[in-house]
């Protein structure tokens, strides 16, 4: 459906009025102009007449003609020409009876018709006139025609005029009408700008009110929407902190109380004079095997709250993968575990942290390795559909349950007996960053696929 501006819906119901009005006038005058032009001439030429009988030039058709400047024809009973003042070379006797209608009002005439007079438009010889027919009581036809060509002239000039006139009319009220949307609907178009820009998030901005009418409240309505909108964002986004704060708070330490807690009876442990030398040295072993843990804790939540810059540069992708596989091989092999590859050969340089994208993939493959049992399978991919590079890696291990699935990628939360439950979390951090998608599927018993997706090129901020 075709959406029209607000300033067209205002303006052009105006300009089809006012056109329709303008021109209605225009025709209703030419039609009054020729009405009472034609009802003039027709009284004058009828007056010519009578005055004509009563002076008796009516048988003196050269002296009228001089004197009115009209051409007179007079007929005989039966239609012959017996007078005329008109003459054409290229017409005939019998045109001029026909042009002139002399059997239709030689008809009328004898019926009584208007009492004696009869007037009608006619072209003869192809020129316009008004002519006058009177009946004289010896039977002749007595026909006076003026000529009309210049009333013609006239009335085309005048019409030309009208038609100016209304067009001039018509463009003023298109001209006042553009104007009025304009004022009308500039501050609506505006305005709506305005709500796009917030509608996308910039909820910084103020529109400048350029009225002091309805659409300036409804403006300065919109302003302090957006800076309610803004205050309300802000509380939102400071409570979503806090409530992050303490659940990160709430997991950090529940993670090192276990290693807390170890690290105290060891010491306890020491602190007995009886204690022998080997055993003091395995109880110093294992707190500093538990600090090692708290440290590394420590490290994986400081990297998930604060995010290193990406250090992108032109990779190969197929190449950084069989780097990784190689890397991995003994950990594959130890487990029996197979590995699977089949690379797109088409995807060919893109814009990745070489680093971070193998701390992602090192980590997928650790948690497919510790999921199975030996002689399991892991398969590696990749594909490119338009603009989009798909890296999925997928194992036949136990697989996740639908309550876990939901929940892989919070801080802190595993399923494995060692692990901080960050590796995950961080994993889809690094994707984020790269401006792509990291998804996880999962049947319980039959394995799990890891699929990510990253953009070839990528505008995502770095930070």
């Amino acid at each position: 459906m075709y959406r029209f501006s607000i300033q067209t819906k205002i303006t052009l119901p105006f300009m089809l009025l006012f056109a329709v009005i303008i021109f209605a006038i225009s025709i209703v005058t030419i039609s009054l102009f020729n009405r009472k032009y034609d009802e003039q001439f027709s009284v004058e030429t009828r007056e010519w007449l009578e005055a004509i009988v009563q002076t008796n030039y009516i048988y003196e058709p050269e002296k009228v003609k001089r004197a009115y400047r009209a051409e007179v024809v007079v007929f005989g009973q039966d239609g012959s020409i017996s007078s005329s003042t008109l003459t054409n070379p290229t017409g005939s006797l019998f045109q001029l009876a026909t042009d002139l209608k002399i059997h239709q009002v030689q008809k009328q005439l004898r019926d009584g018709f208007d009492d004696g007079f009869i007037l009608e438009n006619v072209t003869v010889f192809s020129k316009p006139y008004k002519a006058i027919y009177y009946l004289q009581s010896d039977g002749h036809l007595y026909c006076l025609i003026r000529p009309i060509d210049k009333i013609a002239e006239a009335r085309q000039q005048a019409i030309l005029l009208m038609i100016g006139v209304a067009s001039s009319g018509v463009f003023l009220v298109i001209c006042i009408s553009y104007l009025i949307g304009r004022n009308l609907g500039k501050p609506i178009s505006n305005l709506v700008a305005f709500t796009h820009r917030v509608a996308d998030g910039n909820l910084n901005i103020q529109c400048e009110i350029t009225t002091r009418d309805e659409i300036g409240n409804l403006t300065a309505s919109f302003n302090q929407m957006t800076v309610d909108l803004r205050n309300s964002r802000d509380e939102l986004i400071q409570v979503e902190r806090l409530a992050v704060a303490g659940k990160m708070a709430t997991s950090f330490a529940h993670e090192i109380r276990n290693p807390l807690s170890s690290m105290r009876m060891l010491a306890q442990m020491l602190l007995n004079p009886s204690l022998t030398e080997a055993n003091r040295h395995q109880s110093l072993q294992y707190i500093l095997e538990e600090i090692e843990r708290i440290d590394l804790i420590v490290k994986g939540l400081m990297d998930f709250a604060k995010p290193e810059r990406l250090m992108r540069s032109e990779c190969d992708l197929r190449h950084v993968l069989q780097e990784i596989m190689n890397l991995m091989g003994a950990n594959l092999r130890h487990h029996k575990i197979s590995l699977i590859e089949n690379y797109d050969s088409s995807i060919g340089p893109i814009l990745l942290d070489y680093d971070k994208i193998k701390q992602v993939i090192i980590n997928l493959l650790l948690n497919a390795i510790e999921s199975q049992p030996n002689n399991g399978e892991i398969r590696v991919s990749t594909r490119k559909r338009e603009d989009r590079v798909y890296i999925c890696v997928s194992d036949n291990g136990k697989g996740i349950s639908p309550s876990d699935l939901d929940r892989v990628f919070e801080p802190f939360f595993t399923t494995k007996l060692e692990g901080t439950g960050l590796g995950l979390a961080n994993s889809k951090r690094i994707i984020d960053q790269h401006g792509g998608k990291m998804r996880i599927e999962s049947i319980l018993g039959k394995g799990t696929e890891v699929k990510i997706e990253i953009p070839v090129e990528s505008n995502t901020s770095q930070e």
